[in-house]
């Protein structure tokens, strides 16, 4: 009777230990046949996961798309799990947030595309032509603005003591201060992104730096309307599709992130946008 029970216990121990590990090895709360929930930037974020989606290169992946409204912490919904993904920023916005955070809890699963950051203008119809002392508005939040100043000291209006390529160049610990060389005596005003548009009408600002995205939002189309672009080869600043690191391994977001890559959708982005938002480059 002993010998009995002990091999009925064994038995049911190798059960319970097989069972757990395999519920190990399928990825602790992953569920391959539940759709991917992203949360995305209308333009043109959103719009590519609905190519994404059209063209059935997901296979038997499915997504849900939900769309960023209001002012939300878009890392933190992702960081907490209520989405799995996000895909709205770029690597140096992600580290500043990381940082701020002193979190590592977010990773990026594909690079993807670059929205050219552009200097527009209803009062100065080319680069030559901008006054002395003229008022430009930037964005505010750290990552943006350097790359403002970065777009200005490509545009040759200012001189930085850094480059965007430098080796482990800290995107957050750079301001106006960096500016060595000013000679037109520009002027800056910080704005909340999504606002810069906005500063095209306003008399008190010659020219406004705008995000490609928000370009789009509002009708403008940078590869025309903007005095100078960013370039897509080597930008840092090119969007990611953004997971928490215990996710970046789930077969469903290896799948999106190839989908993303893939030669359709990058053809598709160059395009449909025609140069407003371009294909993420290596060189």
């Amino acid at each position: 009777m002993t010998r009995t029970i002990r091999s009925l216990f064994a038995g049911l121990l190798a059960l319970f230990l097989t069972v757990g590990l395999t519920a190990c090895g399928a990825g602790a709360g992953t569920d391959a046949s539940k759709p991917l929930v992203v949360l995305a930037d209308a333009t043109p974020h959103t719009d590519i996961l609905k190519k994404v989606d059209e063209l059935g290169v997901l296979g038997d992946t499915k997504i849900e798309i939900k769309g960023i409204a209001g002012d939300i912490d878009v890392n933190q919904l992702t960081a907490s799990g209520d989405v799995d993904a996000n895909f709205f920023q770029h690597k140096p916005y992600l580290d500043t947030w990381l940082k701020q955070q002193g979190s590592e809890d977010l990773v990026s699963a594909a690079t993807v595309h670059v929205e050219p950051l552009g200097l527009y203008s209803k009062k100065v119809k080319d680069l030559d032509a901008v006054p002395s002392g003229a008022t430009i508005a930037i964005p505010s939040d750290p990552s943006n603005l350097v790359r403002a100043l970065f777009l200005l000291q490509q545009a040759k209006l200012v001189t930085l003591d850094v480059k965007p390529t430098d080796k482990d160049l800290d995107f957050s610990q750079i301001t106006e201060k960096n500016i060595t060389a000013n000679p037109k005596g520009l002027k800056f005003v910080q704005i909340d992104r999504p606002q810069l548009a906005a500063t095209l009408d306003d008399a008190k600002v010659d020219l406004s730096v705008i995000n490609g995205n928000y370009a789009l939002e509002a009708g403008l189309k940078p590869k025309t309307d903007a005095l100078t672009l960013e370039t897509a080869t080597d930008n840092p600043y090119a969007n990611l599709l953004v997971v928490k690191a215990d996710k970046k391994d789930d077969p469903r977001v290896t799948k999106l992130a190839e989908a993303l890559q893939s030669k359709e959708i990058q053809d598709w982005i160059t395009s449909n946008y025609q140069g407003s938002v371009l294909p993420a480059k290596q060189s």
